[in-house]
């Protein structure tokens, strides 16, 4: 009875409007609240505009009546054909809420997509099945949208509200043979400098070549970094850094070679520093700052990681004997595009990362062998 009287309230919201275009408002709920979600409506405001609306909202199941209050994060109401306007009181709000809104964007795009594959079932209860999927789908991907703005916000609360373009014309990069005479003690960047981490059946080896590549004017050294499971390989990265005059590391950007049975499957995850927007981060300080944040690497969507600088007197040790009694760097590293997903990454002096482990798991991805280079 419930649910049949809420279903009326979602009819009543929907041809309270007169719609051009529409998807049906469906009724769902969760252990605490009743949802009248509403995916798309397109209707004519009073000026003659045609506008597009799409929203929640929510009732708690705890109330002894069924009041329904809108769900403001979840609330779009567009002109048709207009950019939605950007909203923040500075470059990193602006930037979080344009990102906001590209990813709802997406999500509706995704949406309508899969709808339209839906209508190509013959059969009825497979294109239900297909048309409940899609609407399961939007709102869990509209959820890890609100999950990665809260990142992003958060982040902004760290880094403030200035622009992030570090300026690499005002320092002076070292070359690989200057590099190699004093390197950054937690990634020091010689030649032929091998490392080698396995956890369970994966196997990750990490190689400074002999190659650089030019990266905005700037030398930068390529490192391999292979990861294999079970034997097969899985991914196969160029990674180029440089190293400035004050020993600090720049991750200027990836080549990501994805393998899927063998075969190469996407270049996800790959960036360059000065092209596309995409900017360089600093990875390492020589002289590390407990509770600084940096930001490693910035293409907007695509590789926005963060470390956060948590101890520089770490313990920890690895079954193969590598240990840094006291002396570890000990960084916790995340980025705001994969909320939750966080690592505690520890580098010892000279050597480099020995240990990744996870909060909340006891997996632990160890150094097993590190071969000096020349």
């Amino acid at each position: 009875m419930i649910k049949t009287q809420i279903s009326l309230i979602a009819a009543g919201c929907l041809f309270s409007v007169v719609a051009i275009a529409q998807q049906y408002p469906e009724v769902i709920e969760d252990d605490e609240n009743f949802i009248i979600d509403i995916p798309y409506i397109e209707y004519e405001d009073g000026d003659g505009e045609t506008r597009a609306l799409s929203a929640e909202l929510v009732a708690s199941k705890s109330s002894s009546e069924i009041l329904f209050s809108l769900n403001e994060s979840a609330l779009m109401d567009v002109e048709v054909d207009s950019p939605a306007p950007i909203s923040g009181t500075g470059a990193c709000s602006r930037t979080t809420n344009a990102q906001f809104l590209s990813c709802k964007s997406g999500v509706q795009d995704a949406y309508f997509e899969k709808q339209a594959n839906c209508f190509n079932f013959v059969d009825s209860e497979e294109q239900q099945e297909c048309f409940s999927e899609a609407t399961e789908e939007r709102l869990e991907a509209s959820e890890e949208c609100d999950d990665v703005e809260e990142e992003h916000e958060r982040l902004c609360a760290i880094f403030g509200e200035d622009p992030y373009d570090p300026d690499l014309s005002a320092l002076t990069f070292l070359t690989v043979d200057e590099i190699a005479a004093d390197p950054n003690p937690f990634f020091p960047l010689i030649v032929g400098n091998t490392w080698v981490y396995e956890v369970e059946e994966e196997v990750i080896t990490v190689t400074v070549l002999d190659e650089t590549r030019e990266i905005m004017g700037i030398e930068s050294i390529v490192v391999r970094d292979v990861v294999e499971e079970d034997g097969d390989l899985v991914e196969d990265t160029f990674d180029w850094y440089a190293q400035d005059s004050d020993g600090n590391v720049w991750y200027m950007g990836e080549l990501s070679r994805n393998y899927e049975d063998g075969e190469l499957s996407d270049i996800e995850g790959s960036w360059e520093a000065g092209v596309e927007g995409a900017k360089a981060g600093i990875l390492f300080r020589s002289m590390p700052i407990v509770g600084e944040t940096l930001r490693q690497e910035y293409r907007i969507g695509e590789a926005e990681d963060i470390g956060e600088t948590v101890s520089i007197t770490a313990s920890e040790s690895t079954l193969s004997g590598y240990d840094c009694e006291g002396a570890c760097l000990q960084n916790l590293e995340y980025t705001p595009i994969e909320p939750g997903e966080q690592e505690y990454k520890y580098y010892k002096p000279g050597t480099g990362m020995i240990l990744e482990t996870k909060p909340d798991s006891e997996e632990r991805l160890e150094l097993v062998d590190f071969t000096p280079g020349v």
